[in-house]
């Protein structure tokens, strides 16, 4: 086997710029490896890399049941990297955007449980950076979707524990600051226009939802959050706006 200190490097070195046949040669790779004979910090960083590559590889997978088991799978990677350090900032952020994006593609009973355990996840993860794009992303995220649930989603989520207290104004706060971090990320524009439009703006909600729609799209997902974009933006209340 390499040197540890090599592994890391040539992980990084073949999956490149993300490329879906990067993605797959690096994954290879480490199947290839044997994680028991590396040091803790080491298999973290392995574990932590490979949920990345997974969670990746789904933005690009159309069938959503395939991209179904690879979330699921990037997310036990991730779990297996947090189980051996729990203070690991980047494996709970790969925690929260699979088990967030886990909620977000199943049925009711699922989406409530994975909703709670993101909730943990993304909890934890700001007690340890509460200045990160993706973290205030996604918790504005969770507090746009928490606030608009429905009546039946909420009696269901009652039975599982305690419903989070939300609000838009939550919400659009943290999209808002996640985008002056990192700015002109289509997902992050389309919730910060569907959290305007919630709260009755709709000038600021035009502006947003054509910002995320005129951007471009890498992958399904992306595409599949730009195209909603556009939809909304179809509705004839924009019209005279």
């Amino acid at each position: 086997m390499a040197d540890d200190s090599q592994i890391i490097e040539k992980l990084d070195t073949l999956a490149g710029d993300y490329e879906i046949e990067s993605i797959e040669n690096v994954l290879k790779h480490v199947e290839n490896l044997n994680l028991e004979e590396l040091a803790p910090n080491l298999k973290v960083a392995v574990l932590r890399r490979k949920a990345e590559w997974l969670y990746a590889l789904s933005n690009h997978e159309e069938d959503k049941k395939k991209r179904y088991e690879l979330l699921e799978n990037a997310y036990n990677s991730a779990l297996s990297a947090h189980s051996i350090d729990e203070s690991d900032f980047n494996s709970l952020k790969v925690l929260c955007s699979t088990s967030g994006r886990l909620a977000e593609e199943s049925g009711i009973q699922k989406k409530i449980h994975f909703g709670f355990l993101f909730k943990g996840y993304l909890d934890k993860a700001i007690a340890l950076n509460d200045n990160d794009f993706e973290t205030l992303h996604m918790r504005g995220r969770f507090s746009y979707t928490v606030s608009n649930l429905s009546m039946v989603e909420r009696i269901a989520a009652k039975v599982i524990g305690k419903i989070p207290e939300t609000s838009y104004q939550e919400a659009l706060q943290d999209l808002l600051n996640a985008d002056k971090i990192t700015p002109d990320v289509a997902e992050n524009q389309l919730f910060v226009g569907k959290t305007y439009l919630a709260l009755g703006d709709l000038p600021n909600a035009k502006i947003w939802l054509k910002m995320a729609a005129e951007n471009e799209s890498e992958g399904c997902v992306e595409e599949e959050l730009v195209e909603e974009a556009k939809e909304i933006l179809k509705d004839k209340k924009f019209a005279k706006i």
